[in-house]
């Protein structure tokens, strides 16, 4: 059974690196002051486990620094965002609407004040994608450059990972039962452990 649960899961783990890949090729083209790369991490690793999460995070990584080299130096965020959606997913921080976006807020807030660090020592505060825009605006504002690149990473990232983290609780509590159980953590899902899919 943990071999079938194991070879699902390297089924699914491209697909969820897939899903990353696209979301985050639009918000680097379109210049949104969103990620958009974190569904599929999130998903993964709330099915699987904080290592499947990690996995998918890392080479969703590597594979947008080949058009967008800059993502290579926010690779810790990706592996902070595969752990925290495994281990939370774990506790139950997805068994209900309410849980999804509390979880949602704790990975934007970790993501953030990481990516706050990597922007303030690494690109002068300005970051990439939508959080240097931000951050561009905050200081031509008169804001410090650490306080730029706080603000602006740190409310992106709740800006995208709540919506984010609903997300992957509908996906979630969409896939079947009889796929969930095949799944690392999928029994967390089931309905026998959990008495409401909705906000309670």
């Amino acid at each position: 059974m943990k071999n079938n649960k194991m070879r699902l899961m390297i089924f699914m783990i491209p697909i969820g690196i897939a899903v990353n890949f696209v979301g985050g090729q639009i918000a680097v083209l379109l210049k949104l002051p969103l990620f958009l790369d974190a569904i599929g991490t999130l998903t993964i690793g709330a099915i699987g486990g904080p290592i499947a999460g990690i996995i998918v995070g890392l080479v969703t990584c590597l594979s947008i620094s080949i058009t967008n080299p800059q993502t290579l130096f926010y690779v810790t965020n990706y592996v902070i965002i595969g752990f925290l959606g495994g281990y939370l997913a774990k506790k139950g921080f997805f068994s209900k609407v309410w849980k999804a976006i509390v979880s949602g807020a704790g990975i934007g807030v970790f993501a953030g004040i990481s990516g706050s660090l990597i922007s303030y020592f690494i690109f002068n505060g300005l970051g990439i994608s939508g959080t240097g825009v931000i951050g561009g605006i905050l200081m031509s504002s008169g804001f410090p450059v650490w306080a730029a690149a706080t603000i602006s990473n740190i409310s992106t990232d709740l800006i995208d990972k709540i919506p984010t983290a609903i997300i992957v609780f509908l996906i979630i509590w969409n896939i079947p039962e009889r796929t969930l159980v095949k799944l690392p953590q999928g029994r967390v899902f089931l309905k026998e452990n959990n008495t409401s899919q909705t906000a309670g």
